[in-house]
């Protein structure tokens, strides 16, 4: 993981990326206890085309120069599968812009907050996504207020009645 956050750091220095959060299980997994995985998920701000099309190609020719390979979707980076994900609407640019710096070792790496975790993972609705909410809820002390704000301006309230007696 430490090569990963090189990277990142380097992506930033080198202003390839404005910004980075780590989002998915593995940003989970800064605030509770470890749940499986098979790659690191990161937010970046997108480049857009002039026709309106999002492009990591800046980040995919940096990688590629620095000697990292794909497989399928993701850059191996220290052996870990990385996934590169363009912030895709404003729940996941919002929560990219809000993210907080948690430590790793000797340095710090951008997360996601929590609360962004919970409602991203409730808008995708998957079952390994709402294996996360159950983790979150359960595991962290969420702040309520920002959470229930979230969940009121990207119309979630519904998604997470399911999950909580209100």
């Amino acid at each position: 993981m430490e090569k990963v956050i090189q990277v990142l750091k380097e992506l930033v220095s080198k202003k390839i990326i404005e910004s980075y959060a780590i989002g998915g299980a593995v940003g989970v997994i800064f605030y509770t206890e470890t749940i499986n995985t098979k790659d690191v998920d990161i937010f970046v701000a997108p480049q857009m085309t002039k026709s309106g099309i999002v492009h990591l190609g800046s980040i995919y020719e940096y990688l590629k120069n620095a000697g990292f390979v794909m497989e399928g979707q993701y850059f191996i980076i220290g052996g870990i599968p990385v996934d590169f994900i363009a912030a895709y609407n404003e729940l996941t640019l919002e929560a990219l812009y809000n993210s907080i710096e948690k430590p790793y070792g000797k340095t710090k790496v951008k997360v996601l907050r929590p609360e962004y975790l919970l409602a991203i993972a409730l808008q995708t609705g998957r079952p390994q996504d709402l294996k996360k909410v159950d983790l979150l809820r359960g595991e962290v002390d969420l702040d309520k207020t920002l959470l229930k704000d979230i969940l009121k301006r990207y119309d979630l309230q519904k998604n997470w009645k399911k999950y909580v007696k209100e």
